[in-house]
C-alpha cells in the first residue's frame, strides 16, 4: 500500500548558471546552461523512491512526457516549464504552470485518497487544494502543506489560513515563515512547523515545546537546486519508519546534504547510506 501522495510539480526546468545573481535593471552573462526534469514535486517523488518509501505522484504533464510515474497523473498539452537562474547558492526562477491554472482540469476520486496515510501539497492550485485537503481531513488522512514560493504570489490570505489550519505539518523556509506568520501567527503557534534554513540547517517548531534547531552537515556545495525538496524526501522517510519528528529533520539535513553536494537535483542513493 502507498504511503504518501505527493501533489506538486512535475517541470522541463531550463537552469541558467551565472557567477552571481542581478540586481532589478542589471544583466548577467549566462557561463552554463542545463536542461532536466525538475520541480517539486518530481525531485521530491525521486528520493522519496531512492530511500524506499512507497510514494505515489500527482501532477500534471504534457502529451510529450515519457517518463513513467506511478501515481495519478493528469495530461495536458504542454509539460509546464520553469527557468532557474543560480549561481551555485541562490536562484530565482519563472514558471509556466500549464493546467495547474485551471482547477476544473485537476480531479482525483474521492475513494483513491483512502490508499495514502499522509496527503503533501506542494506547488499547485490552492483552490483544488483546498478541496481535497477538505475530504482528506474528513477521512482522517494526515495533510502536509508546503506551499513554497508560490505563497508569495498565488495564495491569498484566506486560502493560506484554511490550508493551515486543515494540515499537520506545515513545510516552509526563512522567507516563506515571515509571510506565514504575518497571515496566520495566530493557526502557526498551534502547528507542527518544519522550517528550512539554508546552509545552516532545519528547525522545527512543536506547539508544546517551541523551537529547536538542527545543523545542516559540513558539505562542499555543488548545486542547490533540489535542496530543499530532498529534504522532505529524507524527512518522510524517516516518519515512514517510524523515528521521531526531531529525527525526521536530522534525516532532512543528511539528504538535502548529499544533494547540494552533487548536480543531480533529487537523491540518488539508498536509506542505507543515509
Amino acid at each position: 500500500m502507498p504511503y504518501l501522495l505527493y501533489f506538486g510539480h512535475v517541470n522541463i526546468d531550463t537552469i541558467l548558471r551565472v557567477r552571481d545573481l542581478p540586481e532589478r535593471g542589471e544583466s548577467r552573462e549566462v557561463v552554463e546552461i542545463k536542461e532536466r526534469t525538475g520541480g517539486t514535486a518530481y525531485n521530491t517523488y525521486k528520493s522519496l523512491r531512492a530511500l524506499g518509501v512507497p510514494a505515489h505522484i500527482f501532477t500534471v504533464v504534457g502529451k510529450d512526457f515519457r517518463e513513467k510515474l506511478e501515481g495519478i497523473i493528469i495530461r495536458g498539452e504542454i509539460t509546464p516549464r520553469c527557468w532557474i537562474v543560480t549561481d551555485g547558492r541562490e536562484q530565482t526562477a519563472f514558471v509556466y504552470q500549464g493546467l495547474w491554472k485551471k482547477k476544473d482540469a485537476l480531479n482525483i476520486p474521492r475513494e483513491r485518497l483512502r490508499d495514502y496515510e499522509i496527503l503533501h501539497f506542494s506547488t499547485g492550485n490552492p483552490h483544488f487544494y483546498l478541496k481535497v485537503a477538505r475530504e482528506a481531513k474528513k477521512m482522517g488522512i494526515k495533510i502536509g502543506f508546503d506551499p513554497s514560493q508560490e505563497i508569495h504570489y498565488i495564495y491569498n490570505r484566506e486560502i493560506f489560513r484554511e490550508l493551515l489550519e486543515l494540515a499537520d505539518y506545515f513545510f516552509c523556509n526563512e522567507n516563506e515563515y515571515e509571510k506565514a506568520e504575518k497571515w496566520a501567527d495566530d493557526i502557526l503557534k498551534k502547528k507542527t512547523v518544519i522550517r528550512t534554513e539554508g546552509e545552516d540547517g532545519a528547525s522545527l517548531y512543536l506547539p508544546e515545546r517551541g523551537w529547536s534547531h538542527y545543523p545542516a552537515e559540513k558539505v562542499r556545495v555543488e548545486d542547490t537546486t533540489g535542496a530543499g525538496d530532498s529534504f522532505r524526501a529524507g524527512f518522510y522517510a524517516a516518519l515512514y519508519r517510524g523515528k521521531s519528528l526531531e529525527e525526521c529533520v536530522k534525516y532532512g539535513n543528511k539528504v538535502a546534504g548529499k544533494v547540494v553536494s552533487s548536480s543531480i537535483s533529487y537523491y540518488i542513493g539508498t536509506w542505507e547510506e543515509i
